[in-house]
C-alpha cells in the first residue's frame, strides 16, 4: 500500500469515528435524516406578517410541516391539497405549517402566491434555509408529520398526497399521541 492510500484509510478511519461521537447527529451513532419516533428539532420562523412561531409553542397539538418553494412545481400542486387538510382537522388541533425556503428578494412572490391560492394555512418564510438543517431534508417538497407528543410521526420526501385515506389515518394517530 502507498503512502497516500495508508494516509487516506487513516483519515477515512478517523472521518468515521468522529461521526458516531454523541452529539454529531443520532443516538450514539453519526448523522442520519429525523425519523419517526425521533423527537422534533425546536425549530422556529417569522411569518409573513413578521410573527414568529416555534414548535415547542406548538407541543400537545399535531403539526404538519411542509419544506417548499415557489420555483418548486410539485410543492406548488400540494398547497391547495395542505389547505384542505388543514380545513379538515384543524378543529381536532392539527396545525399545517408550511416553510418557504425562498430567497428574502422572494418575498413579495410568496404573498403573491398565497393571496392567489386563497391559502388559509401558515406560511413560514426562512430564507436562511434552517430548516434544511433542523430537519435534515434532502429536498423540496418535503414534510413531516409532527404528534402532539412532539415526535415525527411521519416523514414524506418528495410530492406526497395530502388528502389520501392513509394521510388522514396517520393525522388520527398524529392527534391521539398528546402526552
Amino acid at each position: 500500500m502507498t503512502r497516500a492510500a495508508l494516509f487516506l484509510a487513516a483519515a477515512l478511519l478517523f472521518l468515521a469515528g468522529a461521526l458516531a461521537a454523541p452529539g454529531c447527529g443520532g443516538e450514539g451513532g453519526g448523522y442520519r435524516p429525523l425519523q419517526p419516533g425521533d423527537p422534533a428539532p425546536d425549530y422556529a420562523a417569522a411569518t409573513l406578517a413578521g410573527d414568529s412561531i416555534s414548535l415547542s409553542d406548538l407541543r400537545g397539538r399535531a403539526v404538519l410541516l411542509n419544506v417548499w418553494a415557489t420555483w418548486c412545481p410539485p410543492c406548488i400542486e400540494e398547497m391547495p391539497a395542505l389547505d384542505v387538510l388543514q380545513q379538515r382537522f384543524g378543529p381536532e388541533s392539527l396545525r399545517v405549517l408550511a416553510v418557504s425556503i425562498d430567497t428574502s428578494a422572494d418575498r413579495h412572490s410568496i404573498a403573491a402566491f398565497v393571496d392567489e391560492h386563497d391559502l388559509g394555512i401558515t406560511i413560514l418564510h426562512d430564507p436562511g434555509r434552517a430548516v434544511e438543517r433542523a430537519f435534515r431534508t434532502v429536498g423540496v417538497p418535503e414534510s413531516f408529520l409532527i404528534g402532539a407528543d412532539g415526535r415525527i410521526a411521519r416523514r414524506w420526501i418528495g410530492q406526497f398526497d395530502p388528502l389520501a385515506t392513509e394521510t388522514a389515518d396517520d393525522v388520527r394517530r398524529a392527534l391521539a399521541s398528546a402526552p
